[in-house]
């Protein structure tokens, strides 16, 4: 093994969950029917696909028992995007748990919600700061959201640990880029300005250039930004998606992959019921036409293991109850390509790649 933001492990079965979002029950019933609820039977290598926090009712609570996993060698932890927004102190909506000024916000939606204490803030931050962006076995590469070469090798050779500092490099890089027209100054003013209207569903703000120029910035320069987020183009209008108004619209990068090994995300709010996926929001729409339980892209060699369990605190606010109907939570076992969720059922995926012997 190497101690780099790209962790090179051996080949060996894993169980590997998608984005967890706060969601400390779905979790906890599927470890156990994933048989690692039990500690004396250290079976499988968990991996967790980041997105472990965030909107669900007990980020803290979900954090604690993956933190003591990885920490007993039973599981990894790759970051997500919303482990990178808590690093670098960048409250996004549904991190109301851990910034006290998304706190009134995020009533409406995702309360109740436990709170995290200042020392759990410290423990959560060293926690996260000492973990991997990408994984890669001999048959197999894991990244929360895009697996992208030129990415990959900008972060290959980068300590773990050193999460905080890359994050700042790349991010300065963008200020200075940003200093020519003054986007920079116009992006925060932008966001100032149109701070309620942005969340607001039924008061769209006009397009915001600015916003819409700095986050394709973002994007061509960060790295980070790319594997963990995804790859991502300017829109040509406003969108209504995770409960905001956005300007960059996630792309299927899937399908110009073609690398030599099948690859693992989280990150895109899958569907499992394909029906319902055209109303469950517009990023779910890059699963048109793909079977529920089917590797996609141009030669079926990536998998999304998220099932939107972070969306059930819309069945809460529907009927006080989060079920396992439409949002679960999943878990692809590697290399049997079967899918376990958290309400038991089990499958086999459909159009598995062809792995190599």
């Amino acid at each position: 093994m190497n101690d780099t933001l790209l962790q090179i492990i051996p080949e060996q079965p894993l169980d590997i969950i998608g984005d967890i979002h706060g969601e400390i029950d779905a979790l906890r019933q599927l470890l156990a029917h994933l048989n690692h609820s039990d500690p004396l039977k250290p079976t499988r290598k968990l991996v967790f696909i980041g997105d472990l926090c965030d909107r669900g009712p007990d980020s803290v609570a979900v954090i604690r028992l993956v933190r003591d996993l990885v920490s007993r060698g039973r599981a990894y932890l790759i970051l997500g995007n919303h482990e990178i927004n808590l690093l670098m102190n960048d409250p996004k909506d549904g991190s109301g748990w851990f910034f006290d000024e998304r706190r009134d916000s995020d009533q409406a939606h995702y309360a109740p919600f436990t709170v995290a204490t200042r020392d759990e803030h410290t423990d959560i931050r060293t926690f996260f700061s000492q973990c991997p962006l990408a994984l890669q076995s001999p048959s197999l590469r894991i990244v929360h959201a895009a697996w992208e070469p030129e990415a990959i090798s900008a972060i290959a050779s980068i300590p773990r640990g050193e999460i905080i500092p890359a994050c700042l490099h790349w991010e300065s890089m963008i200020h200075d880029a940003a200093k020519h027209n003054d986007l920079h100054q116009r992006y925060l003013r932008e966001k100032e300005k149109w701070a309620f209207q942005l969340e607001d569903p039924d008061n769209p703000p006009p397009y915001l250039h600015a916003i819409a120029e700095y986050e394709t910035l973002e994007q061509t320069i960060n790295p980070i930004k790319r594997l963990t987020s995804g790859i991502e183009k300017r829109s040509n209008q406003p969108f209504y998606s995770g409960n905001r108004w956005r300007y960059s619209d996630r792309t299927a990068w899937w399908k110009d992959y073609a690398g030599n090994l099948p690859v693992v995300i989280g990150h895109y709010w899958r569907m499992f019921d394909l029906p319902a996926q055209h109303h469950a929001s517009r990023y779910s729409m890059l699963f048109d036409g793909i079977g529920a339980t089917s590797w996609h892209g141009r030669d079926h060699q990536v998998f999304c293991t998220d099932y939107s369990v972070g969306a059930r605190w819309r069945e809460r606010i529907a009927s006080g109850v989060a079920g396992n109907t439409r949002f679960r939570l999943a878990a692809l076992r590697w290399p049997e390509c079967t899918l376990i969720f958290d309400n038991g059922d089990q499958m086999k995926t459909q159009n598995i790649p062809r792995l190599q012997t």
